[in-house]
């Protein structure tokens, strides 16, 4: 799910040495790899939580249905925070996209990682500003203070106002992600084995992928 410090032309993954996505059909048609999770231990010290494997496949589909509405246009994604779901898609995708997370340690498994500290969270380089269709959220603390830096960071990374996010924190920042994105909570509840509370999954726009109840949690 995330790492410690804790989708929009494709959720906000990409490199600056490359493109994002090339088309739609691109994303489709590679498999998502799950590795990262029997491989990466989570560090307690940045508090990391993965998603469940199944999990990271219904995010990942909400985000492929944005780039689909692109119809084949080019399209970028950014994960803030978010490294099981970044490394939870094929190589190739994401050669498309960009990890931003504090635990560098993740730079060593991709070229595509940019450092990324909440607690400065507009240092972030120029080339990347505004160039995001799509922008998946999850920081390490759920704290408005915490969630304001990331807002903070999303305004910069956006395309335009239009950009599409998906962020997963605890039902009593509803309020929150209303105030700061836009985003409403959906039907989907993400499974993170190892968090002792439940998240909801909240987005800015209408998606089949999140309107299923999780059969992780029944």
């Amino acid at each position: 799910k995330k790492a410690w410090t804790n989708v929009l032309h494709f959720v906000v993954f990409f490199t600056v040495r490359s493109p994002c996505f090339t088309i739609a059909h691109s994303i489709q048609n590679f498999p998502m790899t799950n590795t990262f999770h029997s491989t990466t231990a989570e560090k307690g010290d940045l508090n990391q939580y993965w998603y469940s494997e199944k999990t990271c496949e219904v995010l990942c589909d909400a985000v492929k249905e944005i780039v689909s509405l692109k119809g084949g246009e080019s399209a970028r994604v950014a994960f803030l925070s978010t490294p099981s779901l970044f490394f939870s898609l094929g190589e190739e995708v994401r050669k498309l996209c960009i990890l931003f997370d504090f635990d560098n340690s993740l730079g060593s498994c991709s070229s595509q990682f940019e450092f990324y500290d909440y607690n400065n969270p507009t240092n972030i380089d120029k080339k990347l500003h505004h160039t995001f269709d799509v922008i998946v959220i999850d920081p390490p603390f759920i704290s408005p203070s915490v969630w304001e830096g990331y807002s903070a960071t999303a305004a910069l990374l956006g395309v335009n106002e239009n950009a599409h996010i998906i962020c997963t924190t605890v039902e009593q920042n509803a309020g929150l992600m209303e105030r700061l994105f836009n985003c409403k909570a959906t039907q989907f509840q993400p499974s993170i084995p190892k968090l002792v509370y439940q998240y909801n999954t909240y987005a800015n726009f209408p998606s089949a992928a999140l309107s299923i109840i999780n059969p992780e949690l029944e």
